[in-house]
């Protein structure tokens, strides 16, 4: 995500910056509660106040934004506002209606009547910007020494600056910042005290809040007996269905979210339109589960790239009892699972395709954990995984998009996270990837557990017995009679096989073909030349891919004899020769007989 908002001014366009001081000492029998100044190495300020009786607070305050209608989301970028400390509400926020244009930008002078209680006064200065008749400028001011530029290479705080805007305006710039600012002022007789925000909730559970750039924080939380809990979550949403920064709770048996910050539960938190919050009450039933909270590259307390939320010191997520009665029904556990995998096949590349087939000795539960890409113009996979039974071929898990969850990051990234039962028998599991946007090379934002692209399986759950599952094997082994498989272009094959008493069949076959004619099939002869089965095109259905790929998967029952097995190819489109998109089952372009089951 960029920190360049908005496009700069035309060069010849000057940057005027006129400073103006803040006029907000106390007068006598007054008493000033809080003065937020001097910005030019910190973005972002706070205070804390306690008044004692319903009082008038007045408000001096100097900041500047951009009156723009095209801009309305933008707005203030050096402003103040106070929230309710109890509540997290704001109260009152310095925006362009409620301030007036002056030289040096835009002011607040006023009051404003609050009841008793707390309160929490914010400045934040985080950008810069302005407007012309010819065009409008927002850009982020990014204070960290590493700050980087829009070409990549490492830059001073203020090297870009001097670039587009001259050398004089470091200390243009830092006249402004020292202009900016407000001042609280409150009658003596509201018995006023401060504290240092933010004011914490009580009987807190667990609180990771501050949280920086690609920071990962996971805890678990084991519940005795059912409990409610008040879960608090501050994150950003840069696109509906894409949640930059976030979090969410899953229960570590069944992998179901039971809670979640995303578009559908959540509010506006101030500030940007992307900045979202997640604040209700969650009933949890016994059992163990795992919080999970993710941010992306930019935009949280180091250094916000647009409007902070009006809760920033709370980023992150803050999970509290609703009833301190219940401080023995929940504990915190470890929040890493370290069981090992069955099967991991991750770190998958472009234009790529693993598998692995492994039997189970006995009927066992499995936890399958699989990322991927889905399209954006369509809701079909990109990148995804699937298992099927490796004696039938039939799919016994697919990672369907609408059972998927956002994985962080783009919006096209996508998580599975699920248990499945399967009987015993051997299974392959399969990852497929297409040309783009995978761990070898992203061209999105990555998933914030890009290192799991692919699929892993997991033993689901504590009864699971490792002793009934037996890693490796041929996945086109179990009770193949004849086959014909990995066939390319312009080919014609046949093999011989005997059947020695009435046999049922499984005949499963891909191919290629569209317009109702088949251009890859494959077909069974008895001894006399008699063609008794064949491929055709109305007997198939879709085989993933390209839609010109086909599949047959049936059953027959044969007679003793002897009997010839073909398949045709024609010169484009078939194994490791595909001119769309290949199928789900490419290693088995051909036709395989399998005894039936």
């Amino acid at each position: 995500m960029t920190r360049l908002i908005f496009r700069v001014l035309p060069a010849f366009v000057l940057l005027t910056l006129v400073t103006c001081g803040l006029h907000g000492n106390a007068r006598a029998g007054e008493r000033t509660i809080a003065s937020l100044r001097d910005f030019e190495s910190e973005e972002l300020k706070s205070a804390g106040f306690t008044l004692g009786t319903a009082a008038t607070v007045k408000i001096k305050a100097l900041g500047d934004g951009i009156a723009n209608k095209k801009m309305t989301e933008l707005g203030m970028f050096a402003y103040g506002w106070i929230i309710d400390a109890t509540t997290r509400e704001p109260v009152w926020v310095m925006d362009l209606r409620n301030t007036d244009r002056v030289k040096a930008g835009r002011e607040f002078d006023g009051s404003i009547n609050l009841p008793a209680g707390s309160y929490e006064v914010y400045y934040v200065a985080y950008a810069f910007g302005g407007s012309t008749w010819f065009s409008n400028f927002y850009v982020n001011i990014d204070r960290r020494n590493d700050n980087v530029s829009v070409d990549g290479k490492k830059k001073g705080v203020f090297d870009w600056f001097e670039e587009w805007f001259g050398d004089d305006s470091e200390e243009e710039w830092k006249e402004k910042t020292r202009s900016w600012g407000i001042d609280l002022t409150v009658d003596d007789n509201a018995h006023p005290t401060t504290f240092t925000p933010p004011m914490k909730r009580k009987n807190i559970i667990f609180a990771s809040v501050g949280v920086g750039e690609k920071e990962k924080i996971r805890t678990g939380l084991h519940v005795k007996s059912p409990v409610t809990i008040g879960v608090y979550c501050l994150g950003e949403q840069v696109s509906p269905g894409h949640v930059a920064d976030g979090g969410w709770i899953i229960n570590r048996s069944t992998r179901k979210r039971v809670c979640t910050l995303d578009r559908t539960n959540s509010s506006h938190a101030g500030g940007a339109k992307k900045n979202i919050k997640f604040d209700d009450d969650i009933r949890l039933e016994a059992g163990d589960y795992i919080l999970t909270y993710m941010t992306d590259d930019s935009h949280s307390p180091p250094d916000w790239n647009a409007a902070p939320p009006y809760d920033p010191l709370n980023y992150g997520v803050t999970i509290y009892l609703k009833n301190p009665e219940d401080a023995g029904k929940i504990s915190l556990t470890p929040g890493d699972e370290k069981e090992p995998s069955l099967v991991s096949l991750v770190g998958i590349g472009n234009n790529d395709m693993e598998s692995a087939t492994f039997t189970l000795k006995a009927p066992s539960s499995l936890r399958i954990y699989a990322l991927g890409e889905r399209m954006y113009s369509r809701r079909q996979m990109a990148d995804y995984g699937w298992i099927i039974n490796a004696r039938t071929r039939e799919k016994v898990w697919t990672m369907d998009p609408e059972h998927t969850e956002p994985a962080g990051g783009d919006e096209k990234n996508r998580v599975a996270d699920e248990i499945i039962s399967l009987p015993a028998g051997t299974y392959t599991v399969f990852y497929q990837s297409d040309d783009s946007h995978s761990w070898e090379q992203w061209n999105a934002d990555a998933p914030m557990d890009g290192d799991h692209w692919g699929i892993t399986l997991y033993g689901a759950d504590k009864n699971f017995d490792p002793k009934n599952f037996v890693a490796g094997g041929d996945d086109r082994q179990a009770g193949i009679i004849a086959q014909i498989n990995r066939v390319g272009d312009s080919q014609n094959r046949l093999t011989s096989f005997e059947i020695r008493k009435p046999t049922e069949v499984r005949i499963y076959a891909l191919g290629e073909g569209q317009n109702h004619d088949m251009y890859d099939y494959g077909w069974i002869e008895d001894a006399s030349g008699r063609v008794i089965w064949e491929m055709t095109y109305a007997m198939t259905f879709h085989a993933g891919g390209g839609k010109k790929n086909r599949m047959v998967n049936t059953k027959m029952m044969l007679s003793p004899g002897t009997y010839t097995l073909h398949y045709r190819t024609d010169d484009s489109h078939s194994f490791n020769d595909w001119n769309t998109d290949p199928p789900e089952d490419p290693s088995m372009w051909g036709i395989t007989i399998f005894e039936a089951q």
